[in-house]
């Protein structure tokens, strides 16, 4: 999702002015300026709203996979005793918000402020994330997403190279638009011409 770690090698589509045109994606990132980028400080996406409502079958795969032996994701007396209902695994909030990658009449495109921000790196890895879940997350429930951006760092020299540190949360709410969790997540981008500030 938006904040995956790995470093890839992104397509540059900024014209000579240094600017480009949506949709802005971690494949391809909006390219511009740092004083440009200083501008997107405090903006947000549309809230996306989660494609299904998640699912039991979500949990017991999710859990198998990672092989987490909680009892309150495998039997559901102990999950009612313990939190009033079925729960999910924390890292079920982020994965099941993404949109589906296939739908008939075509799938949610989402496009996150956090790659809106105009920057001249056309590499972006992620450097850390820090996740806040206010209470458990219920089988049944469809939550919706929405990401903001928060900082965006002066042009620093790392040994990945030359670019700036982009912060950013990502805020899960429930039907009530009450928090259920919010991610922040640090993303360095680096790279572009020269290694730094786009022409």
């Amino acid at each position: 999702m938006a904040n995956g770690t790995g470093t890839t090698e992104r397509s540059s589509r900024g014209t000579p002015e240094g600017r480009s045109t949506g949709p802005f994606t971690s494949d391809d990132p909006a390219i511009g300026t740092y004083e440009q980028a200083l501008e997107h400080i405090g903006r947000r996406s549309r809230r996306y709203l989660a494609d299904v409502p998640l699912g039991e079958g979500s949990v017991a795969m999710f859990a198998a996979m990672v092989q987490d032996p909680n009892p309150a994701y495998w039997d559901r007396d102990v999950a009612d005793a313990a939190f009033g209902g079925p729960v999910a695994p924390p890292a079920l909030v982020q994965a099941t918000v993404l949109p589906l990658p296939w739908r008939p009449g075509g799938a949610q495109q989402a496009e996150f402020a956090v790659f809106a921000v105009p920057l001249p790196g056309t590499t972006l890895i992620n450097v850390s994330t820090e996740a806040v879940h206010r209470r458990p997350f219920f089988v049944g429930e469809r939550l919706s997403c929405y990401d903001e951006v928060l900082a965006v760092s002066e042009q620093r020299s790392t040994r990945l190279g030359t670019g700036h540190f982009v912060t950013s949360a990502f805020h899960y709410e429930d039907a009530a638009e009450s928090s259920v969790a919010v991610v922040t997540n640090v993303m360095f981008r680096f790279g572009g011409p020269e290694g730094g500030e786009a022409s």
